[in-house]
């Protein structure tokens, strides 16, 4: 039995094989729609995964994309108070460095420890290591502290500590 398809019905499957072919390496490659190393660590608890979640956003740069994307990512894993600090005090510094320096680059966050928790509010130790590092910077790898808030049964970011603030923390919380 010979299999006859229509040009015109195979002009049409060879068109949507082609376009599935290039939405998938789209989502694949583009950091706008998936962050390029997004860790979820399946065994985290959901305040650590807010943590790595939030962090792994700030630290996901890339020169090419509108700020106001990477502002609207950030603040996707941020409470509403979180999300103003960022667009009012981060953004501008950030873009400018972004902008400067032309930085690309994603990172992997590991929670270290859990180093103050007050039921609703914790403040989580991470570890954030940049896959490109730029020139000018001290480190591929920091140490942040990130405090996330539980608001609507849900686990988000409200802000990352300065380094003046971090020094209370050498031990795990209780």
């Amino acid at each position: 039995m010979k299999f006859v398809i229509n040009p015109k019905a195979k002009k049409i499957l060879i068109g949507f094989f082609a376009l599935a072919l290039l939405a998938t390496i789209f989502l694949s490659f583009h950091p706008a729609i998936l962050p390029r190393h997004v860790i979820s660590d399946a065994g985290s608890e959901p305040d650590a995964q807010a943590a790595i979640d939030s962090v792994t956003a700030f630290y996901t740069l890339d020169y090419t994309l509108s700020p106001e994307l990477w502002i609207s990512s950030v603040c996707a894993f941020s409470t509403e108070q979180g999300c103003n600090t960022v667009r009012s005090y981060f953004a501008p510094a950030i873009e400018s460095q972004v902008q400067k320096y032309r930085i690309q680059t994603g990172c992997a966050v590991t929670p270290i420890q859990l180093v103050a928790n007050q039921g609703n509010i914790r403040i989580w130790q991470v570890k954030v290591t940049l896959d490109h590092p730029w020139s000018g910077l001290n480190a591929s790898t920091q140490t942040v502290y990130v405090e996330v808030v539980k608001a609507h049964d849900k686990w988000l970011m409200n802000r990352i500590l300065f380094n003046q603030e971090t020094g209370t923390f050498s031990t795990p919380a209780q």
